[in-house]
């Protein structure tokens, strides 16, 4: 049977009344994960509880349908079931199943995270909608676990100079993450104040993070500081200290520039361009739309590989067969 899928400023299931990651308010939407451009304060939103517990009070939806990974609901005679997708705590895609037809929405994706061998799952889908955030080629990064060694190393060298490591990281998601994989290396951490309440955040929502304090003006001695990139001065106060940029727009020369960081680090919690090719093959999809960054370009890799792929960034509709 044939159903419409729309895009309005977020992909809609119109059939099925679900809405996935819109910009704006809707009546009901899949919230992949708790950044402030992708969580709404929808009527009613479905999420993990993870997410649910990184959304501050204000931005919460007003209802809300809280489920596992691994877990099914039905919607209609169709199901959804929500599966890891590496990004960030609590973020999920979405694998939708109906008559027989089966669609995955990656949200933000990562593949493999420093400390794991284990890679996000990808399920088998006749349809693909994913990000492309690093849908450009230039954007490969190296090897997660080789990278957090050589922050863990620049780190060091700083701190036995008697000079403060700064990593200007996303305060959700990014800060917390790089905290956990720097932990096995015994260091101690002093977060920038707008850093805090996500660190709070991510104890409530069931992830403690190893030792830290909040830089309040002063020097934090023998402590990894961790600001956001943008807006430096709580960090300027600390006398001598270097800045390391911790992104993977640490790929493109012209976006690092813009954070004057001493050293860059090509650590990501998205997929890199050849991750990206890799969701898609081991998907299987015959038919895949990309949303969010490179859409256009990545769309366009992917025609030229025999994958018929569109990019959505335009309000149009669509008709796929769901």
């Amino acid at each position: 049977m044939t159903r419409h899928v729309v895009w309005d400023r977020g992909v809609s299931l119109p059939g099925h009344r679900l809405w996935l990651d819109p910009l704006v308010v809707r009546t009901f939407a899949f919230i992949s994960h708790a950044h402030t451009d992708h969580a709404r304060r929808h009527r009613e939103a479905l999420l993990t509880p993870q997410t649910l517990a990184l959304i501050p009070e204000a931005r919460r939806p007003r209802g809300w349908r809280m489920l596992g990974y691994g877990e099914t609901m039905a919607r209609g005679r169709a199901s959804v079931t929500l599966l890891p997708a590496g990004h960030m705590l609590g973020s999920a895609q979405l694998f939708f199943e109906h008559e027989g037809v089966r669609l995955l929405y990656t949200g933000d994706i990562k593949l493999r995270q420093p400390g794991t061998r284990t890679p996000t799952p990808i399920p088998r889908a006749e349809v693909l909608i994913i990000e492309s955030t690093y849908g450009r080629p230039h954007f490969r990064f190296g090897d997660p676990d080789s990278t957090i060694e050589s922050i863990a190393m620049w780190c060091r060298r700083a701190l036995d100079s008697r000079v403060a490591p700064v990593l200007l990281c996303h305060a959700l998601g990014k800060t917390e993450e790089i905290m956990l994989a720097l932990a096995p290396y015994g260091f101690q951490f002093a977060l920038e104040k707008r850093c805090v309440p996500c660190a709070q955040a991510y104890a409530v929502a069931g992830s403690p993070l190893p030792d830290w304090i909040e830089l309040n003006g002063g020097e934090a001695p023998g402590r990894v500081v961790i600001a956001p990139p943008a807006g430096k001065d709580e960090v300027r106060r600390l006398g001598r200290y270097r800045t390391a940029l911790v992104s993977g727009w640490a790929k493109d020369a012209e976006f690092a520039r813009l954070f004057g960081a001493d050293a860059t680090f090509d650590l990501s919690d998205h997929c890199d361009f050849d991750e990206l090719v890799e969701v898609v093959e081991r998907s299987g999809a015959d038919q895949v739309y990309t949303v969010h960054g490179y859409t256009e370009d990545f769309a366009r890799h992917l025609r030229r590989r025999g994958v018929r792929a569109w990019a959505l960034e335009k309000p149009e509709q669509l008709l796929l067969a769901l």
